[in-house]
């Protein structure tokens, strides 16, 4: 291998005249900035649910007790009581639950996830 003036052999030179320059279309970020919007009051919902579990345990036992039951009724009510503007899609399995803030409109524009554990299987 030959070293050039800069004391770098030429196999680590980088070649100009090998590039190819892609066009990329311009950017709108208007989508963007509306999903954005839409989220920041997911995220205060989302914080309203987290709240209720962090500051009240027996909140906390009554909805882990409803949802062992199966008492979805009883989980929703308790949920749209923290005073959630948009309510969650809500899932639970044995080891913990799962909230999907969404708007409930056609625009699927963006999705806020919640995931909490309240069991460790071992």
């Amino acid at each position: 291998m030959t070293e050039n003036h800069d004391g770098f052999p030429d196999a680590y030179r980088h070649s100009h005249h090998h590039d190819i320059f892609r066009q990329f279309p311009s950017v709108n970020p208007d989508l963007l900035i509306q999903s954005a919007k839409h989220s920041q009051s997911l995220l205060l919902d989302a914080q309203k649910v987290v709240n209720s579990f962090a500051m009240s345990r027996p909140f906390s036992e009554r909805l882990m007790a409803a949802a062992q039951q199966s008492k979805t009724a009883t989980v929703t009510d308790m949920i749209r009581k923290t005073g959630v503007k948009t309510m969650p899609d809500t899932t639970y399995s044995p080891d913990g639950i799962r909230f999907d803030f969404h708007p409930k409109t056609e625009d699927n524009c963006c999705h806020i996830i919640v995931s909490l554990k309240w069991l460790n299987f071992q």
